[in-house]
């Protein structure tokens, strides 16, 4: 049975849309795909989440600075049949996003601040 998988490994998942481009712009960022994907939005513990269904993309990090000068930390993570977009900052995120396409690709752009504190 060892032998079977040295000679015949396992099938790598083939997906069908890969990140292909990230973009980082004031209080946002763009995360460009091959074609458009299903997206999920989830709040947790103040860090806005976006996850692209049926996408592989390689793992990723960077800075974006918001107007207000605050830094936001983000992370693309590949999980199993999806990729994963994060973005924290030092106070809780509210964002949201929306599709631009092009003949070359998809893009999920994404416009991100903090919340609004309540009195």
């Amino acid at each position: 049975m060892m032998l079977g998988r040295l000679f015949n490994p396992a099938a790598v998942p083939q997906y069908r849309n890969s990140v292909v481009q990230v973009q980082s712009y004031a209080n946002g960022l763009g995360v460009c795909l091959k074609r458009p994907a299903q997206v999920q939005i989830s709040y947790q513990q103040g860090a806005y989440q976006l996850a692209l269904l049926d996408v592989y993309g390689q793992a990723a990090q960077g800075e974006i600075m918001l107007a207000e000068q605050q830094p936001v930390r983000w992370y693309i993570t590949p999980e199993n049949g999806f990729v994963r977009v994060v973005l924290v900052g030092l106070q809780p995120l509210i964002g949201q996003w929306s599709p631009r396409s092009s003949e070359q690709q998809w893009c999920a752009d994404i416009q991100i601040g903090p919340v609004a504190a309540s009195n």
